[in-house]
C-alpha cells in the first residue's frame, strides 16, 4: 500500500484527536466517518497490496482513540457533578 494512504489515515486521526481536545464533536464524527471509509475501502484492496505495518499503525490509533474517549467520558463525568453541585447550591440559595 501507499504512504499516502497511511498518511492520511495519520492525518485524519491527529484532526479527530484536535476537535476532541477543542470539543468540537461534530467535527470529529465527520473526521471520524472519513477514516472508517477509508478502513473499508482498505479492506477491499488485495491483502498482498496492503502493507504490514499498516495494521501496526491503525492499532496504534485505535490505542490512541480509546485514551481519548476515556478522557471525553471523564470530562463529561467532571462536568456532570460540577453542575450538579451548582444546581444545589443554588437551590439552597433560592430556598
Amino acid at each position: 500500500m501507499k504512504n499516502d494512504v497511511a498518511d492520511q489515515f495519520q492525518l485524519l486521526n491527529r484532526h479527530i484527536a484536535d476537535a476532541i481536545a477543542k470539543q468540537d464533536y461534530s467535527r470529529a464524527t465527520v473526521l471520524d466517518r472519513a477514516r472508517q471509509e477509508i478502513l473499508r475501502d482498505i479492506c477491499l484492496m488485495d491483502k498482498q497490496s496492503i502493507h504490514a505495518g499498516f495494521f501496526t499503525l491503525v492499532e496504534e490509533c485505535a490505542r490512541d482513540n480509546a485514551n481519548l474517549i476515556q478522557k471525553v467520558q471523564e470530562d463529561m463525568s467532571m462536568i456532570s457533578r460540577q453542575t450538579s453541585r451548582s444546581l444545589k447550591m443554588h437551590r439552597a440559595y433560592m430556598s
